[in-house]
């Protein structure tokens, strides 16, 4: 089971006793801090559900049961769609978030003006499972960072609109690209063979470059 089939489960049922769930939310704590959100968030709206109304004295004659149903009706139905929402969105807005996180961590890597050795590209991809046709004249800072339990390749690329940041995620898997914006940054995550690719930029066009990755990256076994 992988992360996005974890995450549909969890929305969908977050009690769920899965055996399949539960080996995956063993290794993963990324999905287990998800499963933790959507109970406590379950919790939150049936304790709202169980709660009487408290209603102010009122002037005005007393609304008709039927509508008092309505209401309640309403009121079912908002929280069903809250919380398919958060199914929904919750898991890549979160990826997002992370994203730009951890590249305001590391401000300097704008910066970088000296092209990256092809050996230190290298150095970077090793611990990654991914290897990547990109020439080295392109790459001004090339590290190995550890994101959300694993290592990951945290490129930053040279582009006519300025510079990239590139991030190669072995381990997050996206059902279709998601584009976001946060942090003064324009960002986009797009699926890629064994995970995805993700490009945060101030200017550059991030979408093409993505789909430039998509076509560069090669996705290898993981060492051991």
């Amino acid at each position: 089971m992988n992360c996005t089939q974890a995450r549909l489960l969890i929305g969908a049922e977050p009690h769920s006793a899965d055996p399949e769930l539960a080996a995956h939310l063993a290794s993963c704590p990324a999905c287990a801090t998800f499963r933790d959100e959507m109970r406590a968030l379950d919790a939150r709206i049936a304790r709202a559900l169980e709660q009487p109304p408290q209603l102010a004295p009122a002037r005005r004659p007393q609304r008709s049961p039927v509508w008092r149903q309505w209401a309640m009706a309403a009121s079912v139905l908002l929280a069903s769609v809250l919380v398919l929402g958060v199914w929904l969105l919750r898991p890549t807005d979160t990826l997002a978030r992370d994203l730009v996180a951890h590249v305001q961590k590391e401000p300097d890597s704008w910066f970088a003006a000296q092209q990256v050795s092809a050996e230190g590209i290298a150095h970077a991809l090793r611990r990654s499972g991914v290897a990547i046709d990109l020439t080295s004249d392109r790459v001004t800072y090339a590290q190995s960072c550890w994101f959300r339990g694993h290592y990951v390749p945290h490129l930053v690329v040279q582009t006519a609109q300025g510079p990239a940041t590139v991030l190669l995620l072995h381990h997050e898997q996206v059902p279709a690209p998601r584009s976001f914006r946060e942090g003064g940054m324009n960002g986009i995550i797009v699926p890629a063979e064994k995970g995805s690719v993700a490009v945060l930029a101030q200017g550059a066009n991030v979408q093409l470059l993505a789909q430039q990755m998509q076509q560069d990256v090669r996705w290898l076994p993981e060492s051991p």
